[in-house]
């Protein structure tokens, strides 16, 4: 069990050794979060990170994540309580080629000079899980700006014919 996340480690240890990292990080230890979606960034994310050998690729790591995140509803900005949860695995490649070689349902991570950076893994798995858009259930746009479709009738555009003035032209002759 890992007391603090590593900046970088040898994939090739992690795998061998069938490493296993697990504890918490605050939300705000993580640089890519979206600001403007989140309202608390003190939100604790524990996380587990296990490291096993594969036979299509350099290797695989099952990722599993869980928190309470706090997030700011883009319809009423108001904020909602948002599980977090996630099991995920993740098939490291260094070309190309190699993503058709993994299994279903493994994701893959792109992997240089053989390190891997598990906060970033973390981070790239909690943001495929937080909404772009986060709405709170049963939220409703209650907007002054908001123009009532239903009972107003669309008003007519006037339009001018761009071939009103040949068509005087033709009649003048």
């Amino acid at each position: 069990m890992a007391k603090s996340l590593p900046n970088s480690l040898d994939l090739n240890a992690a795998v061998r050794k069938e490493w296993q990292l697990q504890g918490e990080l605050l939300i705000s230890d993580l640089d890519r979060m979206p600001a403007e979606l989140i309202a608390s960034t003190d939100a604790k994310v524990r996380y587990e990170i296990l490291f096993r050998h594969s036979n299509t690729v350099l290797g695989e790591a099952i990722i599993r994540i869980e928190s309470q995140l706090e997030l700011i509803c883009q319809r009423s900005l108001e904020t909602f309580d948002f599980l977090l949860q996630t099991n995920s695995t993740i098939g490291f490649i260094s070309e190309i080629e190699d993503e058709a070689k993994l299994e279903a349902g493994v994701s893959p991570s792109w992997v240089e000079d053989m390190q891997v950076d598990p906060k970033a893994l973390l981070e790239d798995e909690i943001l495929l899980k937080v909404p772009d858009i986060p709405l709170k259930p049963g939220a409703s746009l209650n907007s002054q700006y908001l123009a009532d479709h239903e009972d107003s009738e669309p008003e007519a555009e006037e339009t001018q014919n761009p071939f009103a003035a040949l068509e005087q032209l033709k009649n003048n002759k």
